[in-house]
């Protein structure tokens, strides 16, 4: 009798609990090696780590990237120098079986500190570039250099504060750099609409807030791992059509509906990446 209510309690417990799908848990972000900033100004080049930290800052705030320290050094750097607000946490520890899909590089060309109030105080202006290139091509992607130019610094007590004042004067259009140059990577979350075992329209799990647009177009794909190493499998193409939230997404199936209600119900991870900004 006491077997018999277990196995009835148990069976309740699977009834109660809703139903995951398999691609839940998964990070299926863009992965993202940045490369060691660097200085034309060899005088200059302690600087170059807190360009690179603010960077990394506006990447992580997007949500969209998985971040690589390529060289492995960086994330040593951030440690030691704590005291100067370098947050280490931007950092995934170098990783030789995750592979960047990305790679990006940066070079501060010019740093400029001006000497106020007899000496007591300090202004910034800085200029930097930013390069993003396709990691297995070698080609940098759709609007992937770009320069960034300080406008003016508030008046700080060191030069050092004084740069992140200036610094902080290029994150929008850093943020919008970032927002429009990479491609948009989504996950493929519920068939919305059906006929005949065929995806009609599908729900994305990304909207507004990561600039997904109207109109953009995907290609679906998911990771076949059975030989030991994943290989993309690509399965169709979708359209955007509606901006639910600033979460969600939904999009008409425009090739491959077949396969997509197929490999979805077989609780395959099917992943969407746009194809305009590549």
């Amino acid at each position: 009798m006491k077997i018999k209510s277990i196995y009835l309690f148990t069976l309740l417990i699977l009834f109660i609990i809703p139903k995951t799908n398999s691609q839940q848990g998964e990070d299926y972000r863009l992965i993202v090696g940045v490369a060691k900033f660097t200085s034309t100004n060899v005088k200059q080049e302690r600087f170059a780590n807190m360009v690179s930290e603010r960077v990394l800052d506006v990447l992580n705030q997007q949500n969209r990237f998985q971040v690589i320290d390529l060289d492995g050094t960086a994330r040593e750097q951030a440690i030691s120098k704590s005291q100067e607000n370098y947050k280490s946490k931007n950092w995934i520890e170098s990783n030789k079986s995750i592979s960047a899909e990305y790679t990006l590089t940066g070079v501060v060309t010019s740093i400029k500190f001006i000497r106020l109030n007899a000496g007591k105080g300090y202004k910034a202006t800085l200029t930097y570039a930013i390069k993003i290139i396709n990691t297995e091509s070698g080609e940098i992607i759709q609007n992937g250099t770009s320069t960034f130019t300080s406008t003016k610094s508030e008046i700080k007590l060191t030069p050092e504060s004084a740069l992140q004042s200036a610094l902080t004067t290029t994150i929008v259009p850093l943020s919008n750099y970032f927002s429009t140059s990479f491609p948009v990577k989504l996950n493929l979350v519920r068939i919305e609409k059906e006929k005949k075992e065929k995806a009609q329209v599908v729900l994305l799990d990304g909207g507004s807030k990561i600039g997904v647009v109207e109109g953009t177009k995907f290609e679906a794909y998911f990771i076949d791992n059975s030989l030991g190493k994943p290989l993309p499998k690509f399965i169709g193409e979708i359209k955007i059509t509606k901006i639910l939230s600033e979460d969600f997404s939904e999009a008409k199936v425009t090739d491959g509906g077949k396969e997509i209600f197929k490999y979805l119900n077989e609780g395959k991870k099917i992943i969407c990446k746009s194809l305009n900004n590549d």
